[in-house]
C-alpha cells in the first residue's frame, strides 16, 4: 500500500529522517482502504489491511467511536472523558492532560496526520483514475 523512501540526502549520523509514506495507485482496488481513518494506522499489504479490520482492536474503537457519536444515548452521570485521537475513555480530564502528553499518545498522532495525507492522496488518485 505505501512504500517506504529515504530521503535522497541523508541525514547526519545523529540525525535520522524518517521515511516519507506516500500512495500508490495500485492499492485503490483493495476490498479494505489501505489505512485506517480511526486507528491511525497505514498499511503495507491488503492482508494486513483485513487483519486490522476484523480484529478486536478495531472493533472496540470502533465501538467506542459509536458510543459517543450520539451524546444523548451516554448515561448523564457518566464524568468520563474521551481522547478523540486514540478513542480511550479517561476518568478524569486531569488524567486526559496527562494521557495527551504520554508517548503513546504522540505516537497516535503522528499516525493521524500521516492517515490524514494518506486519505487525501487516495482521494485524488481516485479521482485522477476516473477522469482517464
Amino acid at each position: 500500500m505505501t512504500e517506504e523512501i529515504a530521503a535522497v540526502n541523508p541525514a547526519p549520523s545523529t540525525e535520522q529522517k524518517k521515511p516519507e509514506i506516500v500512495a500508490k495507485v495500485e492499492f485503490i482496488t483493495w476490498k479494505y482502504p489501505p489505512y485506517c481513518e480511526l486507528c491511525n494506522v497505514y498499511f503495507s499489504g491488503e492482508p494486513c489491511s483485513k487483519t486490522h479490520f476484523e480484529g478486536r482492536n478495531h472493533k472496540n474503537r470502533l465501538h467506542t467511536w459509536k458510543e459517543y457519536q450520539n451524546p444523548d444515548s451516554l448515561p448523564k452521570n457518566s464524568k468520563d472523558v474521551l481522547c478523540n485521537i486514540c478513542w480511550k475513555k479517561m476518568n478524569t480530564q486531569l488524567i486526559l492532560d496527562d494521557h495527551c502528553k504520554s508517548p503513546a499518545h504522540l505516537k497516535e498522532e503522528q499516525g493521524r496526520l500521516i492517515v490524514q495525507k494518506l486519505k487525501e492522496d487516495y482521494r485524488q488518485l481516485k479521482e485522477s483514475n476516473k477522469t482517464n
